[in-house]
């Protein structure tokens, strides 16, 4: 309004210059009109730039939060290389569009109709009449462009996406990569996806000129000449003055204010709304809810004795069943090996154990407490999870070890490494305990990694132990360095092993076989010596070898399977690790 009236002040200011009258008081009107107008413009400037920063934040904290309220088991699918681009240029980008360019186009849009009410009372009504059917064409304009360009920004945004995903994951696979030939290959699938984003973000501009070049050749030449037409008319008509047929020219320009914000729309308002649909996805997804009421008891079956108790349990990915029926009960102190072919269902079984995963129906009881949506905090921290690939940050061997425990003493860890068998290799090591392990643990080899995934779950002192393929990835001098260090690690403990390599299932109490959407036994229980899991001396190795002789298949490796003679390789992307 400050600029439409600076505008019609101006034009009748030079309309009295014109006709030698006094024109001071419309200059001053002009000019104050125009001071309010500007500060005006630069308070809204400085408080979007501040709003976008507070919401840039806002929506990183929020849509992280929603990953992680998610768990590992429903956020499977959401690759780490598109969640990084999107928290961080995504975020950015709805940002802007919903602080900097929103509400500025939303003004701009209002600005012509408040400018052309000043022009009807103060002026004249049919120019502001006419003017105003003019102005009504560029949001029409504006939404079939939109419309038309609405697939191409959605696939810029998704080539971009698929380029920063593919190459997060080249760069955290670059040694595995190197080692199967496949850098070549993976180099050559990246400057595909590279060349494909190129062609979206080059079709999206070509559009976005297209747009602009539309508005700015037509609308605004439309516009500017329609309004001088008018001005004319009505001067030739006798119905203005000079000064008002100035003003109708001038305002003109105010009304091509929304065309100013074409440019923007495409280059900033596309991509910002491409994004924002890209994070409400994420946002849309449910939390795991249970219709439950959260409880701490044990059940009437169980006893103080029984650690982990599966009653009519079912558990499902998507929309298909994956386990139905398991009932499984776990005594304090034993031992529990995991078998079965690959996909039957073990990690799935892993993943409610771990607390990551809410049962269909059914109940889960994990030290007397019910697994739901309102415990699972304090399930996980019940176990402690050493996974098939150990994932460490970025840091030395006592920053990941404080992730465990964050109060721990130089002692301790000491201590715990020396239980994971991995203390004389520390030692050895010119900054010991301070031995920076690299991104993602490059620095460590894979049976090194492993091992320090266990000093860690030494320091959490969990009840539970969970062990999902904690061998899978090393080699035979390497796995039993790390059965060693399991053996002494269960001593009081309750652990549940996976794995399909015999040789971490030799001290295992009992076994159970995850076969046909069931968990089934494979040798009769044996109540634990005194010393915990693993102080039993009978080779739960013979029981699983000998299931799979009557089913034909066979789940657990033999120790002199070559597959397990190759050379220990570091892990690049190492796996998700509760403890």
């Amino acid at each position: 309004m400050g600029g439409g009236w600076s505008l019609i002040s101006t034009g009748r200011a030079l309309g009295a210059l014109l006709s030698s009258s006094p024109a001071a008081g419309l200059l001053a009107q002009a000019l104050a009109a125009a001071v309010l107008s500007a500060a005006c413009q630069l308070l809204a400037q400085r408080v979007a730039r501040s709003s976008a920063l507070t919401e840039e934040t806002h929506l990183r904290r929020l849509t992280l939060a929603h990953l992680l309220g998610l768990g590992p088991a429903r956020a499977a699918d959401v690759r780490s290389g598109a969640t990084a681009s999107l928290l961080t240029d995504g975020a950015e980008r709805v940002a802007l569009y919903r602080q900097t360019f929103l509400a500025p186009t939303l003004a701009a849009a209002a600005a012509p109709l408040l400018v052309l009410i000043e022009l009807a009372t103060a002026v004249d009504v049919v120019p502001a009449l006419v003017l105003g059917l003019t102005v009504v064409v560029v949001p029409a304009f504006i939404a079939l462009a939109h419309s038309r360009l609405r697939a191409s920004s959605s696939g810029s945004r998704q080539a971009r996406t698929r380029l920063a995903a593919e190459y997060l994951d080249a760069i955290q696979g670059l040694r595995t990569l190197t080692l199967a030939r496949a850098a070549e290959r993976t180099s050559a699938r990246l400057r595909l996806a590279g060349e494909t984003n190129r062609r979206a973000v080059m079709g999206l501009l070509a559009g976005n000129q297209l747009v602009i070049l539309l508005t700015d050749g037509l609308f605004s030449l439309l516009l500017i000449t329609g309004a001088a037409g008018l001005a004319l008319m009505r001067l030739s008509a006798g119905v203005i003055d000079v000064g008002d047929a100035l003003a109708i020219m001038l305002t003109s320009f105010v009304l091509l204010e929304p065309l100013n914000h074409m440019g923007a729309f495409f280059y900033v308002g596309m991509g910002g709304m491409a994004n924002q649909r890209a994070i409400r996805r994420i946002l849309s997804r449910p939390l795991p809810r249970s219709a439950a009421p959260a409880r701490s008891r044990t059940d009437a079956g169980a006893t103080a004795q029984d650690v982990v108790v599966l009653d009519g349990v079912e558990a499902t990915w998507g929309q298909e069943p994956v386990l139905e029926g398991v009932n499984l009960v776990v005594r304090r102190g034993e031992h529990l090996a995991v078998v079965g072919p690959s996909g039957a269902g073990k990690s799935t079984l892993m993943a409610m154990l771990a607390g990551n995963l809410l049962p269909s129906t059914g109940a889960l009881r994990v030290g007397g407490t019910e697994l739901t949506a309102a415990t699972q905090d304090e399930v996980r921290s019940a176990s402690a999870l050493v996974a098939q690939t150990t994932w460490l940050f970025t840091g030395t061997i006592a920053d990941n070890l404080r992730l465990a425990q964050p109060y721990a003493t130089p002692s301790q860890m000491w201590h715990a490494l020396e239980v994971a068998r991995l203390d004389k290799e520390v030692a050895l090591m010119p900054e010991g305990l301070e031995t920076q392990v690299g991104e993602a643990g490059l620095g460590l080899s894979g049976g090194q990694a492993q091992r320090l995934s266990l000093a860690r779950a030494f320091l959490a002192d969990r009840p539970v132990l969970l062990l999902d393929e904690p061998t899978s990835q090393v080699d035979l001098a390497s796995e039993a360095a790390i059965v060693e260090s399991i053996e002494q690690l269960a001593r009081g403990r309750t652990v549940i092993t996976i794995s399909h390599r015999a040789g971490a299932l030799t001290a295992a109490d009992r076994t159970v076989r995850v076969e046909g959407r069931g968990v089934h036994e494979v040798s009769p229980p044996r109540v634990p010596a005194a010393g915990g899991a693993g102080a039993g001396t009978d080779n739960a190795e013979t029981d699983v070898h000998k299931d799979d002789d009557v089913d034909g298949t066979d789940d657990v490796s033999d120790a002199t399977d070559t597959t397990d003679t190759a050379p220990e390789t570091a892990h690049g992307n190492h796996g998700q690790e509760q403890a």
